[in-house]
């Protein structure tokens, strides 16, 4: 068997990790994913007439081809060794005589995570003779957070204070490191994923000691929030959670003063704010293993659909989906945040002002997919009802954002309930009249209570 340099293997996962990924964005027509696949299969042949095969291996982040390990020199290659080991994917071994149409649909069947059929089963039944999957029994992986409002508290927790440690070393003219940042994403996106309950209620809070880390973790969360419901996972969802996490990153050049600022900005302090796009896409950039999404989505966040916003004068382009996806998540968090110069507003307000008909700011479609997710009382929202109740919304309805799910803590008279009753305000009796209604949300501090105890 001839040698192979290492350069040659981690070149084709590359191209093996890019193919995948734009089979999970692109119709099997279009052009990046024909060229893709093109390439892949060129270099698999070329590989293939000295090595006999190609076998890649996972283990943890690792990445490891014919028992040379790659270097970890690029975010996009640990996130291909994290999705295809949450496939259960322990190695893809690539035969000689691999063809073209072979590779075309392995690209394809990667992605699907809705198939009831394991992969190795659904490539043997598409005529997939040289390619074969081998499957890791799950390993025993660090101690488990576990689900519930708890374990997501203490995620976002160490999340914020990991956001505080980025946002320091990036002031102190440090590059952010991303391997920190990674490990918070990767649990981030685990929540997300499985109990996007809990993590959209923490979310929700208006208040909390520092605005900025905190904000940083919310418009990650609802930024991987939206793109799961685009059916966006594994690496590309990570990916997505970090540039948003990073968004704002350019502020630790911004004066505090600026930041702050109790009153409106004059033109000269505007002027100042608006750097904060060119200064973390140049952070961003300069920072190695940083996703290519980071300094995209930091330099174009502001952006409108029609290119209005600032950076001025950038001529045409094209916004990123997780750019637009970010850009609501962005706007929404600091709208329902307390400031220094303004309260929180309501749900039904920021929906008001961010679903003004014909506004250029956001992306339509992607703005109504958002709204829908969070609904018009967002979980873990206080509010009360028509009945004078007073409960903490538990679940929306899929389709009526008026009518959600309420765990009623306090009755009429304002006296708490022994055991909190669960009501579908959704549900009509017998006359089609509905028992419950929510009239309003309710300030958790205003009224002494931590909706969050009660999820």
């Amino acid at each position: 068997m001839a040698d192979v340099s290492v350069n040659v293997y981690d070149d084709f996962v590359r191209r093996l990790a890019a193919a995948v990924r734009s089979a999970t964005l692109y119709s099997p027509s279009h052009p990046l994913v024909q060229r893709g696949v093109d390439a892949l299969a060129s270099h698999c042949a070329a590989i293939t007439q000295k090595a006999d095969a190609i076998v890649i291996g996972f283990i943890g982040d690792e990445v490891v081809v014919n028992a040379q390990r790659l270097p970890k020199s690029a975010a996009a290659l640990v996130g291909f060794a994290r999705d295809m080991r949450e496939r259960e994917v322990e190695k893809i071994t690539f035969q000689r005589g691999v063809t073209r149409d072979e590779l075309r649909t392995f690209v394809f069947e990667v992605p699907d995570r809705r198939a009831a059929t394991p992969l190795a089963t659904r490539l043997q039944q598409k005529g997939v003779s040289r390619i074969a999957i081998g499957r890791l029994a799950i390993e025993a992986e660090e101690a488990t957070e576990g689900t519930g409002i708890a374990a997501a508290r203490k995620i976002y927790g160490t999340a914020v204070e990991t956001a505080e440690q980025l946002w320091q070393q990036a002031k102190a003219g440090d590059k952010p490191d991303p391997n920190a940042a990674r490990k918070i994403i990767d649990s981030l996106a685990k929540l997300v994923g499985g109990d996007r309950t809990s993590l959209l209620a923490l979310t929700a809070l208006k208040k909390y000691d520092n605005y900025t880390f905190t904000h940083m973790v919310n418009v990650s969360v609802l930024a991987m929030a939206q793109a799961r419901s685009l059916n966006l996972d594994g690496a590309l969802l990570r990916e997505f959670g970090f540039a948003a996490l990073m968004h704002d990153i350019g502020k630790v050049n911004t004066p505090q003063e600026v930041l702050n600022k109790p009153d409106k900005l004059t033109r000269e302090e505007f002027d100042v704010m608006q750097r904060h796009v060119v200064d973390g896409a140049h952070i961003l950039r300069r920072t190695p293993e940083m996703p290519a999404l980071a300094p995209v989505v930091a330099f174009e966040h502001h952006l409108r659909q029609d290119l209005s916003g600032y950076p001025t004068g950038i001529g045409h382009r094209q916004l990123n989906l997780c750019t637009q996806i970010v850009s609501i998540a962005d706007v929404y968090d600091a709208l329902r945040s307390t400031r220094v110069y303004r309260e929180g507003l309501p749900s039904d307000r920021i929906k008001s002002i961010m679903g003004k008909k014909d506004d250029p700011a956001f992306n339509q479609r992607l703005l109504r997919r958002f709204i829908n997710l969070i609904g018009l009382f967002p979980i873990g929202t206080l509010v009360r009802l028509q009945t004078d109740e007073v409960g903490v919304v538990t679940h929306e309805h899929p389709t009526d954002p008026f009518r959600p799910q309420v765990k009623l803590i306090r009755d009429g008279a304002g006296q708490p309930f022994e055991q909190a009753p669960l009501v579908n305000t959704w549900e009509a009796d017998g006359r089609g009249d509905y028992t419950w209604a929510v009239v309003e949300a309710v300030d958790p501090e205003a009224a002494g209570i931590d909706p969050l105890q009660y999820m």
